[in-house]
């Protein structure tokens, strides 16, 4: 049972990603691809603890369980904070939202209309998060019931209809529209989740990986510098391309990771404050936008402008607040997972040499 380290790095290196972009979305575009990182890595995670362990007694109950345990108390904390100080605010935010973040379904209105219930805009980065949790509400038993093998048509119908959608103009912070990357990632798990086949076939499944890699780059690059200064309020056929190359890039890249995780050329990948970052990962991702307000208000009031020196302490204090959720409240809640075991998959289930999985949220 080999633990992929690289993947907490990963992890930790996109969190980073979506928070420099944040802080400076004109010079660090892409178009906010950086998040279909985190699907990705989701889609692999939790799609292999799904096949590893979906033939166990009460598994649909505690995976529900453990993955409540890991996202919802601190999502939960934040929205509370956001209720009681608003009306303490110069300009209170409308709660007319409150409901559809309360059940994780923040952007289900744009499937009829072309915007959502007016909320704290402050929150409003927490869509991801929203169509994670829709995925995984249904993904779970999908996958129980089909097996491994038909994982591979479904997601490749995944791909094509979150294309499908997005081309159509539907919005890309939907799940129909935003589901290739889980789908990418499910790929990963029903490729690697039998280790002993994966040896057998390494020097195929490589060099698979690796032309896919080049391919993507290239189709990235193609796609992403023709949709520069794009309004992507509006998808259409290019700018759902552009995200379909950065899914497959990833696909190629997480997969080469995965496949040569221990060697010495990913020893990057094994630094322990890279894991550590992807560790504090969730928190980064929830509290760097409030982070960034209040300097950036209090910089207004001191009428410091916007100096190089901020940027770094924006940075710094997100990942101490990240660290501070982590260690206090995460880690403890988190433990509790160790009341809900899964049971024993049925031993015509239980993959060979299965790697095991560090990184994933359930």
């Amino acid at each position: 049972m080999r633990r992929i380290t690289e993947l907490d790095a990963i992890r930790g290196l996109a969190a980073m990603a979506v928070m420099i972009y944040h802080l400076k979305p004109q010079a660090f575009a892409l178009h906010g691809v950086r998040v279909d990182l985190f699907l990705v890595l989701s889609g692999y995670l939790l799609s292999s603890i799904i096949l590893k362990k979906g033939g166990g007694a009460r598994f649909l109950f505690t995976f529900s369980i453990r993955r409540w345990l890991r996202i919802w108390p601190i999502y939960f904390i934040v929205l509370i904070f956001l209720i009681l100080v608003n009306p303490y605010l110069g300009k209170p935010f409308p709660m007319d939202g409150l409901p559809y973040y309360m059940t994780f379904t923040q952007n289900v209105t744009r499937y009829w209309s072309d915007s959502t219930p007016a909320f704290n805009w402050y929150f409003e980065h927490t869509w991801s998060l929203a169509i994670e949790e829709q995925f995984f509400l249904f993904w779970p038993l999908l996958v129980v019931l089909v097996g491994r093998w038909p994982l591979v048509p479904i997601s490749v119908a995944l791909v094509i209809l979150s294309v499908v959608m997005r081309s159509l103009g539907f919005h890309w912070w939907l799940l129909l529209a935003r589901c290739d990357g889980f789908a990418f990632g499910a790929l990963l798990a029903v490729i690697f989740i039998n280790r002993e086949q994966v040896e057998r076939h390494r020097e195929k499944i490589q060099l698979g990986f690796s032309l896919t890699s080049l391919f993507a780059v290239g189709f990235a690059l193609a796609t992403t510098t023709a949709t520069l200064g794009m309004d992507f309020s509006e998808m259409s056929l290019l700018p759902s391309l552009m995200v379909l190359s950065w899914n497959l890039l990833y696909f190629g890249l997480i997969g080469l990771v995965i496949l040569n995780t221990g060697h010495p050329s990913l020893r990057i990948l094994r630094d322990a404050r890279l894991g550590y970052l992807g560790k504090v990962s969730y928190g980064i991702y929830l509290f760097h936008s409030f982070v960034f307000i209040v300097l950036w208000s209090a910089a207004r009031y001191l009428k410091l402008g916007e100096p190089l020196w901020l940027d770094g302490v924006k940075i710094g204090l997100t990942i101490a607040l990240a660290s501070i959720s982590w260690h206090w409240i995460e880690q403890p809640i988190a433990n509790l997972k160790d009341r809900f075991r899964y049971g024993t998959p049925h031993p015509s289930n239980q993959p060979l040499n299965a790697p095991q999985l560090h990184g994933a949220r359930a």
